[in-house]
């Protein structure tokens, strides 16, 4: 008898589709992936989609365990091959949109560089502080879990925890929060990856490093940082051991502290269970807020008030403010009123109690700003919900412990009080009430991103995780692709490439539900951005030449010559003649239509391919009229570009001073401009032009100013130039112990990115550090693979190579490389 199928409306996660997939291929007899590829092209050919069908290897990873990420028309086209109904078509439509929002939500995560304090009410708690420091001064590295039921006080004892060993020196200042939202009543806990992308971002490891990397080698990087430090990390509602595994770290000096409501008791840690606050603690935290003495002259109301309040600090404190907020009433009054309320299913009488004596416009904030679709909000964005003034209302809740708020920071839920606020929202309020205070919300949003320069980057930084979460508001489309392309034009801006993902992610999704081919070409033109600006060139290939065939199918000619404009920068890596080609194309498009801009970026990239083959005349050409003509635009960046591009080409011609005066005045325009990217690589340039002038320190020194600025931007590219030019300047100067680890770092960064460019120059230069040191069979082996990288795309260094190659002696002994480097030429990606 066959097994029942699947329920598409049980599936919840990118496995669930993967299993039923393969449901649904055995029910079809077990078709082979071949035929399921031609049926696709089949339906492909009927829709006159321009698009080839996936690979025969892609179509085999959707029926795998495993995946990141699936495309949910070719999860819905594998279905319509293998025979699903309309129905089941429109149920797994379903279930591909619920799987891919808990997968992208599950990225958005809060990260910080510094342990939340404590809140004002925290007290007590005594003997679980002392546990947690006997447990941090042990030898090894210390991973402490305390676990407990909601509202019991286990984040506050965490705060309050690291707040103690901070202060005992236990750390050395290196600190990392997360909240992991193992029990968000709305929000999947957090991915491990994601958290340790926000790890390593706050230890100062560049963005386009951070997405280089894949999750392993992420995970791999954030030990390797922390190895050698004495770390603080706080992982808050953590939901189990498996997403805690990855997080933690692994030095002698290094000190965890988890929370959790589950039992964890699969984890290598120290499990300190949780009880309710001892009597005299929630004595002491009452009478904080009772200022008429009555609790200690009515022991027993005050007895009664712990216990209808379950010794809970969350309802405690609930019901402390009520007392400071009615000073003329008896214990016993506040004793009977709170046993008349009946218990709530979340939360308990003490916050029904604190809504109910709150006036109407509290009230109405308290419930909208549940509907709030990130998790911390600031008294303008809970003005923008409501869509009027909210400051009484705010304060109001907050003292009445409705809210949390940290210092100065945006205020936030505890996680039990916004599950009672979002239930008294979807009572209380028509689904209409809510979508008006979204999209109000979402224009807030919008506006600020769009009006705001430079000044907005620390918020968007700080609020990114807000910011990413509105994305998900059901019903706002527009709204939402609206704010997905601002908010990914400023992170990717800001290097945080994995945010920028979603943001791209989000919009296909929206654009596709929608049938707009423009914003789909948007999303993918903006993924292969990203991909190129990460190394993988063949990902960002593809993407452009998708956006491209939707550009030209819309007749949008800036588009397209957007789009070839990427692919000539994805080519650029690898295959000069193409990269040419696509400029040139895209040149065209932008004369035609007088974009000028548009005009000197293309000029701008045929420059540089002129300039890598060695065709100086060329080069010259299109960088002197990239800088006419930023200049007649009034471009001062993209004139700053020109003049370094002249600059180059004067170096290579054998012209210092030319070089060195256009060097000069790029960088001047650069500081004007507060283009530190650019003013970094006039510096570079210098650097290169004193090299060839023989000055190696007045090099050295360049570079090494250089190298500060990539570092303080995060410019992995430029980091891994200027290590070069350092480890140049030192073999000039004979210095092969010098020499030798600043290449190693940048052919390490040059392999991340994927430039195969980079990674020729720096194997020569380790084999002329390995001749220098009488190493020649070391060498040979440096200059062959650099051989193979310069061959393969066109460089001018074959012929140095090759010189090089036959004036090395033959030895027969063994000289292996370092295993680090001993790899074989990569392929292209």
């Amino acid at each position: 008898m066959a097994q029942e199928r699947t329920d598409p409306r049980t599936i919840q996660v990118l496995d669930d589709l993967a299993g039923y997939l393969r449901e649904l291929r055995t029910d079809a007899g077990g078709a082979s992936f071949r035929a399921i590829r031609t049926g696709i092209r089949d339906l492909y050919r009927r829709r006159s989609t321009p698009e080839e069908p996936p690979s025969l290897s892609a179509l085999h990873g959707y029926f795998q365990n495993g995946r990141v990420r699936m495309d949910p028309g070719t999860v819905l086209d594998i279905a319509r091959v293998l025979g699903l109904d309309p129905a089941g078509l429109d149920a797994l439509e379903q279930a591909c949109r619920r799987v891919l929002d808990r997968a992208n939500r599950s990225l958005i995560v809060t990260t910080r560089d510094a342990v939340p304090d404590p809140t004002a009410r925290f007290t007590g708690r005594r003997a679980e502080r002392d546990r947690i420091a006997a447990l941090a001064a042990a030898d090894g590295p210390a991973v402490i879990a305390v676990e407990g039921m909601a509202g019991i006080g286990k984040t506050e004892l965490v705060h309050q925890a690291a707040r103690d060993l901070i202060a005992a020196g236990r750390t050395d200042g290196t600190h990392l929060y997360a909240d992991l939202r193992g029990y968000d009543p709305r929000e999947p806990p957090a991915a491990p990856d994601a958290v340790i992308r926000g790890f390593l971002g706050h230890l100062g490891v560049p963005g386009r490093r951070i997405d280089a990397l894949t999750p392993a080698a992420r995970a791999a990087l954030l030990h390797r940082e922390l190895a050698d430090r004495r770390p603080l990390l706080v992982l808050d509602n953590a939901a189990d051991a498996a997403q805690l595994r990855p997080l933690l770290p692994l030095g002698p000096g290094a000190v965890a502290l988890v929370t959790s409501r589950r039992r964890l008791t699969d984890l290598d840690a120290a499990r300190l269970p949780l009880d309710t606050v001892a009597a005299p603690d929630a004595l002491d935290l009452l009478r904080r807020y009772d200022p008429t003495g009555r609790l200690d002259a009515g022991p027993a109301e005050a007895a009664a008030l712990i216990d209808l309040c379950r010794s809970l600090p969350l309802e405690l404190a609930a019901v402390g403010r009520q007392l400071a907020n009615k000073p003329d009433w008896d214990l016993a009054d506040h004793v009977e009123r709170l046993r008349r309320v009946p218990p709530h299913e979340h939360s308990g009488p003490a916050l029904a109690l604190s809504y109910a004596g709150l006036p109407e416009p509290a009230q109405r904030l308290f419930r909208l700003l549940a509907v709030h679709p990130g998790r911390r909000f600031t008294a303008v964005d809970a003005g923008a919900l409501a869509g009027t003034g909210v400051a009484d209302a705010l304060a109001l809740l907050y003292d009445e412990s409705l809210l949390l708020r940290r210092g100065d920071g945006p205020y936030e839920f505890h996680d039990s009080v916004r599950a009672y606020a979002t239930g008294l929202a979807h009572r209380e309020d028509p689904a209409s009430r809510q979508r008006a205070a979204v999209g109000r919300l979402l224009d807030h949003y919008r506006e600020r991103l769009d009006a705001s320069g430079d000044a907005a980057n620390a918020w968007v930084v700080s609020e990114r995780a807000d910011l990413l979460a509105c994305l998900h508001a059901d019903g706002h489309d527009d709204a939402v692709a609206a704010l997905a392309v601002l908010l990914n034009r400023r992170l990717r801006l800001l290097g945080h490439y994995g945010d920028a993902r979603l943001c791209n992610r989000r919009l296909l999704l929206v654009a596709r539900r929608a049938g707009d081919p423009a914003r789909q070409a948007d999303a993918l033109a903006g993924l292969a951005e990203i991909d190129r600006l990460t190394g993988r060139f063949s990902a960002a290939a593809e993407g452009f030449e998708t956006a491209l065939r939707l550009r030209r199918r819309l007749g949008d000619r800036a588009g397209e010559a957007d789009a070839l404009r990427g692919l000539a920068q994805a080519a650029s890596n690898h295959d000069y003649p193409a990269a040419a080609r696509r400029y040139r194309a895209a040149l065209a498009l932008h004369r035609e239509l007088g974009n000028r801009t548009g005009e000197a970026e293309a000029l701008w990239g045929l420059a540089e391919i002129a300039m890598s083959v060695g065709h100086y005349t060329a080069a010259g050409a299109n960088a002197a009229a990239v800088a006419a003509i930023c200049r007649d635009i009034g471009n001062r960046v993209g004139e700053a570009y020109g003049l370094r591009a002249l600059a180059d080409v004067a170096v290579e011609t054998g012209d210092l001073d030319t070089a060195t005066r256009h060097y000069r005045r790029s960088l001047a325009l650069c500081r004007r401009t507060g283009n530190r990217r650019g003013a970094a690589n006039a510096m570079r340039g210098m650097a290169t032009a004193a090299q060839r002038a023989g000055r190696t320190d007045r090099a050295a020194s360049l570079h090494r100013r250089a190298l500060d600025r990539y570092l303080a931007i995060g410019d992995i590219a430029g980091e891994a130039d200027a290590r070069r030019g350092l480890a140049e300047a030192a073999i000039a100067n004979g210095d092969t112990a010098a020499a030798e680890p600043a290449f190693r770092r940048a052919l390490a960064i040059y392999r991340e990115t994927g430039d195969r460019h980079g990674q020729a120059h720096v194997l020569a230069g380790l084999g002329h550090c390995a001749r220098l040191a009488h190493r020649p069979a070391r060498a040979e082996r440096y200059w062959r693979q650099s051989l193979a990288l310069a061959e393969r795309h066109g460089l001018l260094l074959v012929a140095e190579l090759r010189r090089l190659l036959a004036l090395s002696p033959r030895e027969p002994v063994a000289d292996p490389l370092p295993e680090s480097e001993a790899e074989r030429v990569p392929a292209d990606r």
